[in-house]
């Protein structure tokens, strides 16, 4: 299982060679586990993101089949570590693959939904509408299954939303997609 992290905004087009990370599985935090604030960097920030889960094994996948590919979402979290990147460089995959880089909520399948194309994401005091279509999972999908095979329980992040914050140790941070609780941290 390997997480591909796609680092674009949501109203960049997509072109997830341009700026994708894989991440190890070794680096996801879940089940409401406390991510300890690691020593080698002094300020940190969360980058919010909505995860996709692989359901097929596929390569070369078409956008108009690529619904058929994943099944459930999720708010995600990265961790990053400030003080250690330069401005405006891509973050190393050191500091992109460490443990507790990426934490995860709960799943939701996406029949529970219910046909929306708007999820309404409430993250750390921060409320943002997201329209589905530009998250673009579909294009994504097409886009990076030219060139990687995605595998069964893989995780994708098509993009970021615009929801930023700095991490203090014992700050307690929840989540929730449309309503539903999805994602609970504390930092220590």
């Amino acid at each position: 299982m390997k997480i591909i992290s796609v680092n674009r905004s949501l109203t960049q087009p997509v072109n997830p060679l341009a700026h994708i990370s894989i991440i190890p599985d070794s680096a996801m935090i879940r089940d409401g586990k406390p991510f300890f604030i690691p020593g080698f960097s002094q300020k940190w920030e969360f980058q919010a993101s909505i995860a996709f889960r692989v359901k097929r094994l596929g390569k070369k996948i078409s956008s108009r089949f690529a619904h058929r590919y994943y099944d459930a979402i999720a708010l995600a979290v990265n961790t990053i570590p400030i003080d250690v990147i330069s401005d405006g460089q891509p973050i190393s995959a050191t500091y992109n693959a460490f443990d507790g880089a990426f934490i995860i909520g709960d799943w939701i399948e996406l029949n529970q939904l219910n046909e929306c194309h708007t999820l309404k994401i409430n993250l750390d005091g921060n409320e943002i509408e997201i329209d589905m279509t530009h998250l673009a999972i579909d294009d994504t999908i097409a886009s990076i299954s030219q060139f990687i095979t995605l595998k069964i329980g893989d995780i994708i992040t098509p993009a970021i939303i615009p929801i930023r914050n700095e991490i203090k140790i014992n700050t307690i941070i929840e989540g929730s997609i449309n309503n539903t609780p999805n994602i609970k941290l504390k930092f220590k």
